[in-house]
């Protein structure tokens, strides 16, 4: 296959843009196997749609074997081309039945860890006056780390994300929410900071976040733990011996269970995230995120 034909790609057909949707569910799902089920098709069957379509194009999507699975430049571009073709035809379904009074289609939402448990976060309200509003509109809803969920929407697999990621990306569009503040806990009541800089506690990092880092290095603490999520982090520091951050409404709830208390002399430490409803900007949302935004937005005004 000459990876450096110059003759143009023939029209799109149905057949290719069915090709197209095959290729784009592996390509998201980062290989064939992974795609079997996504699919509900056999490997082998995969990879004859992706030669296919491959032959039909005129060029290498990826490269797939032993050393695993990566998208080449061509189909990165194919891949971007792809989720743009299906949402064009997906665009128009919705507006044949916005015609007729009636929202349809998926929206995809990207939430950060334990939002729920804030009595600011009105996202179950949200989603009860959305169903509602549009009851045969599929909700597809899932929880991620802060950079994971703004490149599922800045690479189109959100529609949207409720994140405490920092604002300064300009391709997307940031609409404040409600806000979060921590404060480092032990569950050992009477722990002050110096018992952390003398390596009686071990200090809890949660994977990437740089405030846990720079206390590390600010402090000299050697004695490190690595945690993924809010509750890792909760389950190690209620073990006893460590010491972590934490959202302020979080502890409050587990400290029913357990001894939690804030770290003595640790208050320079508190710090507030801003968490914000995030949008690629480039990319209008659906009239169903459009209505959700407006009703999310209303309920926050009004509580």
């Amino acid at each position: 296959m000459n990876q450096h034909a110059r003759s143009p790609i023939p029209p799109v057909t149905e057949a290719d843009l069915r090709l197209l949707r095959i290729f784009r569910a592996m390509a998201e799902a980062g290989g064939l196997s992974a795609a079997e089920e996504k699919l509900g098709m056999e490997r082998s069957t995969i990879s004859r749609h992706l030669q296919a379509l491959e032959t039909r194009l005129g060029a290498r999507l990826c490269f797939r074997g032993p050393a695993g699975f990566e998208l080449t430049e061509f189909g990165r571009r194919a891949l971007h081309a792809s989720i743009a073709a299906c949402e064009a035809l997906e665009a128009v379904h919705q507006e044949l039945n916005l015609a007729r009074g009636i929202l349809t289609g998926e929206l995809v939402i990207g939430i950060a860890d334990n939002c729920l448990s804030n009595p600011q976060c009105r996202m179950a309200e949200t989603l009860e006056r959305f169903r509602r509003h549009a009851p045969d509109v599929t909700i597809n809803l899932s929880v991620g780390l802060p950079d994971v969920l703004v490149n599922n929407v800045l690479e189109r697999r959100a529609h949207l994300a409720i994140s405490g990621m920092p604002l300064g990306n300009t391709k997307l569009a940031y609409r404040p929410l409600f806000s979060e503040e921590f404060r480092l806990y032990a569950a050992a009541p009477g722990c002050d900071l110096a018992d952390v800089r003398e390596r009686r506690f071990v200090l809890v990092m949660r994977t990437n976040d740089r405030r846990t880092q720079t206390l590390a290095e600010r402090l000299k603490i050697g004695q490190r733990a690595v945690a993924f999520g809010l509750e890792a982090v909760a389950t190690l520091i209620a073990s006893g011996g460590y010491v972590g951050f934490l959202p302020t409404h979080y502890a409050a709830i587990l400290a029913r269970r357990y001894p939690l208390v804030e770290v003595t002399n640790a208050e320079t430490l508190r710090y507030t995230t801003q968490f914000s409803l995030i949008s690629l900007i480039e990319r209008p949302l659906p009239p169903s995120g459009q209505l959700f935004v407006r009703l999310f937005t209303e309920i926050e005004r009004d509580t």
